[in-house]
C-alpha cells in the first residue's frame, strides 16, 4: 500500500475499517460476475461504493477529504476518494488475482496527483490493472507457439510470396499479387508462375490472419474466464467460510 501518513489517517478516521472487508468482498464479487482482462481495479471500485450501504462511508470519507485539502467540489472529492480505497485495497486483491500496474492518468490527474503527494495522502499512485501485462506482440507469439499449423501456414506463406518476388523480379508485383489477386500481365511461364505463387501465398496469409483473429478472441475470452475463476475461489475461500 502506498498511502502515506494522511491517506491512511483519514481512512483511519472515518468507519471505514468496519466496512473494508465488505467493499473487497463486493469488488471481488464484481470482477467475477463481469470482470475482463485489462479491467481497471478502480472501475469496479467506483461501479460498487454507488451501492446504497456505502453511502455513510462515502459522505464521512468526503467530509475528510474536504476539511484535509480544502476542496469544495464533490467531483474532485469523489476522484481523491476512489484513489485511496484503490490504494488500501489493491495489495490485497493482488495477493489472489493477477494484476500489473501502468501509468496514473487513467484515474488521477498529473495536479491532483502532485496534490495528494504533496498533501501526504500517498507515496506513489498507478493505474492497477487486472491480470498480467500483454502486448499484441507476446499474444501472437502464444498463438504461434501453441498452434502449429497456423506457424507453418505462415511460414508456407512468406516462403510461396519470396518464391514470386524471384519469378516477377520485384517484392512490390508480389506483393500485389499476393493481397490483391491481381496478376502482373505476361504470358511467359516465368510471369505465369510468379503470378500462381504470389496468389497462393496471398491466400494462406489471408486464412492466417482470420485464424489469428479467432484465435485472439479464444485467447482473451480464455484469460477472462481464468480471472473470474480466480475470483470466485478468492470469494469461496476468503469470503465464505
Amino acid at each position: 500500500m502506498s498511502l502515506n501518513s494522511k491517506g491512511k489517517n483519514i481512512l483511519r478516521k472515518s468507519g471505514y475499517r468496519r466496512v473494508r472487508d465488505q467493499l473487497l468482498k463486493d469488488v471481488t464479487e464484481s470482477i467475477n460476475i463481469e470482470g475482463s482482462y485489462g479491467d481497471k481495479i478502480i472501475d469496479h471500485i467506483d461501479r460498487v461504493i454507488d451501492k446504497d450501504v456505502y453511502t455513510e462511508i462515502k459522505n464521512e470519507l468526503s467530509e475528510l477529504i474536504k476539511e484535509n485539502l480544502g476542496i469544495e467540489d464533490q467531483e474532485e472529492v469523489s476522484k481523491f476518494l476512489k484513489v485511496l480505497l484503490q490504494e488500501d485495497i489493491s495489495p490485497e486483491l493482488s495477493e489472489n488475482l493477477y494484476t500489473h500496474e501502468h501509468g496514473r492518468k487513467d484515474i488521477i490527474s498529473d495536479e491532483d496527483y502532485r496534490t495528494g503527494k504533496q498533501e501526504k495522502l500517498w507515496e506513489h499512485v498507478s493505474t492497477v490493472v487486472l491480470g498480467k501485462e500483454t502486448s499484441p506482440f507476446d499474444d501472437l507469439m502464444i498463438l504461434l507457439k501453441e498452434h502449429s499449423i497456423i506457424r507453418w501456414t505462415l511460414v508456407i506463406g512468406f516462403f510461396l510470396l519470396g518464391i514470386s518476388s524471384f519469378l516477377l523480379r520485384s517484392v512490390y508485383k508480389s506483393v500485389i499479387a499476393g493481397l490483391t489477386l491481381t496478376a502482373e500481365p505476361g504470358e511467359s511461364l516465368r510471369i505465369m508462375l510468379g503470378n500462381i505463387t504470389g496468389a497462393l501465398g496471398g491466400i494462406l496469409l489471408f486464412f492466417v490472419f482470420i485464424s489469428l483473429l479467432i484465435q485472439d478472441k479464444y485467447l482473451a475470452s480464455n484469460r477472462d474466464e481464468k480471472l473470474r475463476k480466480l475470483a470466485d475461489k478468492t470469494l469461496k475461500e476468503k469470503f465464505e467460510k
